[in-house]
């Protein structure tokens, strides 16, 4: 499991204005809380953020925040759990980070890595992940990258599913073994659709050449009588 270490600073500013002013100054409020944890408002540093959390394991790296605070310096080992975003920017207002203790199991997601080229999808079928995550429950030590997924041998109309995932002793997963997690759908057939006004072309053309074919044997007629 990875691991980083997050710098932060323990929240003076309350309130919607202290948060206005905490973000205008490019940080962000957050909150780290856990059981037995008195909760903690802090400020975060988005850029230092994204170099904590970029390692393999991504939001599932495990974090041991330093929260600074005059003289005091607090540590704790926690995950970040959610992230609030802008409606209308999308970009993140704040964060909640909990508190682990590394002796009790927690719930969390653990990201869908599919390997390989699909044989159906070479043949022309449209690969559709279902499941992009797997909910599992385990120790905070033992909680994976990510499941691999290889779908090099999957073929059109067939899918995979639960069942296959291989999870390390300790690690329970969250889904019936039947549920898809990845499945190969058949190619579009292109249906031709005709306007109805390009049929009532052709019909009026149609009508148009039958009124005009006994005119032309008149002059036929008259042609060899001539």
């Amino acid at each position: 499991m990875a691991q980083s270490t997050l710098n932060v600073l323990k929240r003076k500013r309350m309130g919607k204005s202290g948060a206005r002013e905490i973000r205008k100054e490019g940080n962000i409020p957050a909150v780290l809380y856990g059981k037995g944890t008195e909760t903690i408002s802090l400020v975060i540093n988005p850029s230092e953020l994204k170099k904590a959390l970029s390692t393999e394991a991504g939001e599932n790296t495990l974090l041991e925040i330093h929260v600074k605070d005059g003289e005091a310096d607090i540590q704790k080992l926690s995950l970040l759990r959610e992230i609030q975003y802008d409606y209308l920017t999308s970009k993140p207002i704040h964060f909640d980070f909990q508190a682990l203790d590394m002796n009790k199991k927690i719930t969390v997601s653990v990201p869908v890595k599919i390997e390989g080229r699909a044989i159906g999808v070479k043949e022309g079928g449209i690969l559709e992940e279902i499941l992009r995550e797997i909910n599992i429950e385990c120790l905070p030590t033992d909680i994976p990258n990510s499941f691999p997924v290889d779908v090099a041998e999957l073929e059109v109309g067939h899918s995979i599913h639960v069942n296959v995932l291989e999870a390390e002793e300790g690690i329970t997963i969250l889904h019936d073994d039947e549920e898809t997690i990845v499945t190969i759908l058949a190619p579009k057939v292109e249906e031709v659709v005709v306007e109805e006004e390009e049929i009532e072309l052709e019909e009026g053309a149609e009508e148009v050449a039958e009124d005009a074919a006994p005119e032309e044997a008149k002059d036929e007629g008259s042609e060899e009588s001539s």
